[in-house]
């Protein structure tokens, strides 16, 4: 029908209540599809938490860590933001391990504060939250603007200083999810923390696995149960597969690199690294019901983050500047940097046993012992060695404890040692050791020797020092109780570096050679569950200067199970002059005694980067490594040069398949995830993914898969070439 004008005004006074109607009926459609889109669009609610652990004082990124906070928290996509840490703020940094002022104690204050500032809303304590005493403790939680959990133990009101941390907390968000938070920590053998116990009288540490089953009921209550677990990445991931109802578990401890959370059956599991290298970010999605329905994890990398909030960079100043005429103080000089827990430990108790002060109160020492996990920096850096390098090796304040011992108790003491952690943990001066094990790790024998390689007298009775965390932690027997003459490890550094060597013996003694002064011999014996046979002594011996088949072999494993070009492996993370012997079963055990890292339980991180950038990432981490030319082995489809040139590593080329790297070709790589963190700072990548599996767990795959080591691992893959010039 075609309508005029003046029709078309007829029309609709003839039909006006149809178009009333019509009109009407389209505005609530309209309205009810609106509604029905933001109706689902916004039935979802998204909580953001962010989490760091094992600060060990560390202050810089505090402003970054603020801004990330308040920018999120901006973002009306999320229901809300909390942050949360997995415990121990405290020891690794001078500035807040030494925080003493106008002689009042105040230790820990730097970092709370800071915390404070940035809004942290958790935290649980972690082992070295006890490191500066009960009292000083107290003190730090009272000053905190956030609770500091702790389930798992249990005061003893008569003795016990520490007022008693609440087990848990309930976070409601603005749109009503509630969030209970559990923190726990871990325990040794001795049924300790890893702290001084003399700082833990009255307290009594329960079992965590029990304390995590005594609270689940938290998750009745409540929208998500989340562990706040200062036990180690291993350790929660065990929990993660043996207990329900438990959503998220965010770790600390094992100074773990999770860049991607790993998801185990039902609970999402993460950490992040230490030393606020990271900020972890996890965001849980509820339904309208407010059940969770969806939850991932990733970490955010602190270098990379430029904006940061001025006023928390003026107060991380401030602090700074209140001890920089302490610990600036120049002790000597080394134009090449003292590298690995060897080298460091030898310095540290070198120091112990010639110790002028110690001298002076009428002790000759024969002998001294520093347990690695003391042993808190792993490089001392060329240029002034001042008192600050001394606090960040040794930032805890022990004691000198001396005692007589006999031969024979000396031996017995590091068998437990070994024992406890199933490696070398003591390191020595004034001896040297060699540790007898079987196929599987178990002890044999302890043979002690002098610095001339001499088994030592039997029947002499020597005068050993410990710090005070080795002489009230681990199980031995002496000739007396042990004397603590109230004079400092750190003094007796700081004393050793300032008046009794110099900057040539410095250099002479701990640059040049790795100063192991302890040997693993691995000999015949041992049963359990085989994952392989060798027919070639698998070894690390020489690790830094040439190809080495342990670490030959675990950079074939990633490239074979990860199907990446080239699979590579650090020379740090090999334990230090092992051979694994030839024409022997290799254990699933036997692995822990080749490869450091295992301890450790690092996942692998997986990128594509350009032939370009990944030599200069090798380039750069063989410049930092310093104990050799070599820092990193590659898969047996690989293989470089390093370019030498009067005596500083000038270049690196990567081949593979006998053609080096096209340089803007893009090649898969993959690394342990802890040491991912240094390579990446070389070099630009793409792709970043991270394996569910640990190395070992990669590895056993794939010896599971050969059955037989062969030769193949011995390859020459990396050579060295000496460009001296000539005049």
């Amino acid at each position: 029908m075609y309508i005029t004008g003046g029709n078309f005004v007829s029309f609709l006074r003839n039909n006006k209540y149809i178009i009333i109607f019509c009109t009407v009926t389209i505005v609530i459609l309209s309205i009810v599809i609106f509604n029905s889109r933001l109706a689902h669009t916004s039935k979802n609610k998204k909580v953001m938490i962010l989490y760091s652990n094992d600060e060990h004082g560390s202050l810089d990124n505090f402003a970054k860590i603020a801004s990330l906070k308040e920018k999120y928290e901006n973002d009306d996509r999320y229901d809300d933001v909390i942050l949360v840490s997995s415990g121990d703020a405290f020891s690794g940094n001078p500035v807040v391990d030494q925080y003493i002022i106008n002689n009042k104690d105040l230790r820990g204050k730097p970092i709370i504060d800071l915390m404070n500032k940035a809004g942290y809303q958790l935290s649980v304590l972690g082992n070295h939250e006890f490191d500066y005493g009960q009292k000083r403790l107290n003190e730090n939680i009272e000053f905190a603007n956030f609770p500091l959990l702790l389930a798992n133990i249990k005061l003893d009101e008569d003795k016990a200083i520490l007022k008693q941390p609440p087990p848990y907390k309930i976070i409601e968000t603005k749109q009503g999810v509630k969030l209970a938070f559990v923190g726990i920590v871990q325990i040794n053998n001795d049924g300790y923390p890893s702290t001084l116990v003399s700082n833990l009288e009255g307290l009594d540490f329960l079992s965590p696995t029990k304390t995590v089953q005594n609270y689940l009921y938290l998750k009745d209550k409540n929208d998500v149960l989340i562990l706040l677990s200062h036990n180690g990445h291993s350790w929660n991931l065990n929990l993660a597969r043996n207990l329900k109802n438990i959503d998220v578990i965010i770790g600390g401890h094992s100074h773990t690199v999770v860049q991607k959370a790993a998801q185990v059956e039902d609970t999402l599991v993460t950490q992040a690294g230490s030393n606020l290298d990271y900020l972890g970010k996890i965001i849980l999605t509820f339904d309208r019901n407010n059940n969770l329905i969806d939850s991932m994890g990733e970490l955010i990398d602190l270098d990379e983050i430029k904006f940061k909030k001025d006023e928390i960079v003026d107060i991380i100043n401030s602090y700074q500047l209140d001890l920089k005429d302490v610990l600036n103080r120049e002790l000597n000089h080394l134009n090449e940097p003292i590298i690995g827990v060897n080298n460091i430990g030898a310095l540290m108790t070198d120091a112990l046993r010639n110790s002028l002060k110690i001298e002076e109160m009428g002790y000759e020492i024969d002998i001294a012992l520093q347990n690695v996990g003391g042993i808190r920096a792993d490089k001392i850096y060329p240029g002034a060695i001042t008192v600050g390098d001394v606090y960040e090796i040794e930032p805890f304040g022990n004691n000198v404890i001396i005692y007589k011992m006999t031969a024979k108790q000396i031996r017995n003491m590091l068998a437990i040692s070994y024992i406890i952690g199933n490696s070398v943990d003591l390191i020595p001066s004034g001896l040297k050791y060699e540790i007898i094990v079987d196929y599987k790790g178990k002890l044999k024998k302890i043979v002690l020797k002098d610095l001339d390689n001499n088994e030592i007298d039997n029947n002499k009775l020597y005068t050993v020092v410990l710090n005070q965390y080795v002489a009230s932690s681990y199980k031995f027997t002496a000739e007396n109780e042990g004397e603590n003459i109230q004079l400092k490890v750190s003094d007796c550094i700081i004393n050793y570096l300032e008046n009794r060597i110099s900057s040539n013996e410095l250099k002479k003694i701990y640059t040049k050679n790795d100063l192991n002064r302890i040997d693993l011999k691995i000999t015949k014996g041992g049963t359990g569950q085989k994952v392989a046979k060798t027919k070639v002594d698998i070894s690390t011996i020489n690790k830094a200067h040439a190809s080495v088949g342990a670490a030959n072999l675990m950079a074939d494993a990633l490239s074979f199970v990860l199907d990446v070009d080239i699979g590579a492996y650090p020379s740090s993370q090999l334990a230090p002059n092992i051979v694994y012997p030839k024409n022997s079963p290799l254990y699933q055990k036997s692995l822990d005694l080749i490869y450091s890292s295992f301890a450790y339980h690092n996942n692998v991180t997986m990128v594509n980067i350009t032939g370009k950038n990944l030599e200069k990432m090798l380039l750069k981490q063989a410049k930092y490594y310093k104990e050799g030319p070599i820092m990193t082995h590659l898969s047996s489809s690989a293989r470089y040069t390093v370019e030498i040139k009067e005596d500083k590593i000038k270049d690196i080329k990567i081949y593979l398949n006998n053609e080096r790297l096209k340089a803007n070709q893009k090649y898969s790589f993959a690394i342990n995830s802890y040491v991912w963190q240094f390579y990446a700072e070389a070099a630009d990548y793409f792709d970043i993914t991270v394996s569910q599996k640990t190395e070992k767990e990669i590895l056993l795959e794939y010896l599971k898969e050969i059955k037989i080591i062969d030769s193949s691992i011995l390859e020459k893959r990396v050579e060295i070439i000496e460009k001296n010039e000539t005049k």
